[in-house]
């Protein structure tokens, strides 16, 4: 699932995997929430997730990025609206 080469041809998508964020329910399993939410879409191909070290918003996590976008205070229940609302219309 985490992949340290990115595809430059993909989305990326960056979940924060600091110890803040992971502490909140970030990290893994937000990273297996939205693998799912990908796959449920026929988007996985698509997308490339990756974990985050630190995203540096500490104060705001559990964080997400994707692409140039940030939503914060993320919860593996936003997994599937934000592909929705956010994932699919860029591909």
């Amino acid at each position: 699932m985490t992949r340290l080469i990115l595809d430059s041809d993909k989305l990326r998508m960056r979940i924060c995997g600091g110890i803040h964020c992971a502490a909140g329910g970030g990290g893994q399993p937000l990273e297996t929430a939205f693998q799912r939410a990908l796959e449920a879409y026929g988007a996985a191909d698509k997308v490339e997730i990756f974990r985050a070290h630190c995203l540096g918003e500490c104060a705001e996590g559990p964080c997400v990025r994707i692409g140039t976008e940030r939503y914060y205070h993320v919860e593996k229940a936003d997994a599937d609206r934000i592909v929705r609302e956010a994932v699919l219309p860029k591909l």
